[in-house]
């Protein structure tokens, strides 16, 4: 697989999921930190994508850089000189470490003390239900990140979460241990990632 062919390949995948997430070119150049100009040509594939653009983007689709690739066991290792993953691996550690979604709901999930699969359950509960209010109100901070990455893993409608923020912020003035656990839940992603 040519370079050009791996590119397309990627740039149409990131395209897939930038759509499938509503999010417009100009929301996703902006979340990404790439100008529009310099985005816009990315995804109709005018400019190359190098790996540093490719980590920004990711992080706002909330997916894996390796399910933007091409099947790694086939002839993109050619292309590298070696293997995609190892490029992906050494520019990883030359970027600044990102706060994930995953990042965020294993920090609420130890605050309330609660199991990812429960946060994602149908259930009502007013303890689930705050924490996925918790872990709405941490991903709003990171301008990476989207309430639609979160609903997805949540299996939540958009607009309820957008209820559920709205009910809290009010909340947030009065219960002090609502605003200790935020700021736990807070402090704990800081921490795990030497900001705090």
């Amino acid at each position: 697989m040519a370079v050009d062919a791996i590119n397309s390949y990627v740039v149409e995948r990131i395209r897939q999921h930038r759509m499938e997430q509503g999010l417009t070119v100009a929301v996703m150049a902006k979340r990404a930190g790439i100008p529009l100009g310099s985005y816009s040509c990315l995804e109709t594939n005018r400019y190359r994508l190098n790996l540093q653009n490719l980590f920004r983007v990711q992080a706002v689709l909330g997916v894996e850089v390796e399910s933007l690739w091409p099947s790694p066991d086939g002839p993109v290792e050619q292309v590298t000189g070696g293997t995609i993953l190892e490029a992906v691996e050494k520019a990883r550690k030359r970027l600044p470490e990102r706060i994930t979604y995953r990042d965020v709901l294993q920090k609420v999930c130890e605050v309330y003390a609660v199991t990812r699969r429960q946060l994602a359950s149908p259930s009502r509960r007013r303890y689930l239900a705050e924490a996925r209010t918790v872990a709405l109100v941490l991903v709003r901070e990171q301008p990476h990140l989207t309430l639609v990455g979160l609903s997805r893993l949540l299996k939540r409608d958009v607009s309820s979460l957008s209820h559920c923020l709205r009910r809290l912020n009010p909340r947030l003035e009065y219960d002090r241990q609502l605003r200790a656990r935020l700021d736990d839940a807070r402090q704990a992603v800081a921490r795990a990632h030497g900001e705090g």
